[in-house]
């Protein structure tokens, strides 16, 4: 019995360890045209999303991120509760509400794969004993964990960062985010949202 709970305990250990390993990483990143302004006073965050619920969470987020780095960052849904489909009305509600910036973010791919992780030696704790000694005193004995498949998601995330000003904009930067199995649409948004602001802090864009 003691084995048997080994392994259990042994194996959510190991899916811990692959689960804290989980993230976002920028795996794509370019730059454009490079602004000859100051940096940006106010950037609308907009994800392309057809549902409404993951839009709003992600943007938040991401809206957020960019707020720690010391900018001022406005979710798109705020001003537009629906994706923009026409743009006269778009560009100048831009200008009105003062936005000189905005970053638009899309999803460009997701994968599923399975991978077979290999056994190992590890330890785990046996209980020795009764009473209160026994609850107190603990040894601990190697075994083995079996190997088992585990599915693992990537999910892809373009980012374009926009300057608004001239006729058409500048795109200054692009760069292509990947996650290892998200865990849920907020989540996801504030580790991609986290890496693209420090790609853009890095090149001094923000």
């Amino acid at each position: 019995m003691a084995r048997t709970r080994g392994w259990w305990l042994a194996g959510a250990c190991a899916l811990t360890v692959v689960a804290a390993a989980a993230g976002t990483k920028m795996v794509e990143s370019k730059q454009g045209e490079r602004p000859q302004e100051g940096p940006p006073r106010k950037i609308l965050v907009l994800v392309v999303s057809p549902d409404p619920v993951s839009r709003s969470d992600y943007e938040d987020v991401i809206a957020g991120e960019l707020t720690l780095r010391g900018v001022t960052a406005i979710a798109s849904h705020v001003s537009f509760p629906e994706l923009p489909k026409e743009r006269g009305p778009f560009e100048e509600k831009l200008i009105a509400e003062g936005f000189d910036a905005l970053t638009l973010c899309r999803l460009v791919g997701m994968n599923d794969k399975l991978q077979w992780r290999e056994g190992e030696l590890t330890y785990s704790p046996e209980y020795l004993g009764m009473g209160f000694w026994g609850g107190y005193w603990f040894t601990f004995q190697q075994v083995f964990v079996p190997g088992y498949l585990q599915k693992e998601t990537k999910v892809r995330v373009r980012t374009d960062f926009w300057r608004t000003s001239g006729k058409e904009g500048r795109l200054v930067w692009s760069g292509t985010s990947e996650t290892l199995d998200p865990v849920n649409a907020p989540r996801m948004g504030r580790q991609v949202g986290a890496a693209v602001a420090k790609a853009l802090a890095k090149a001094k864009l923000i």
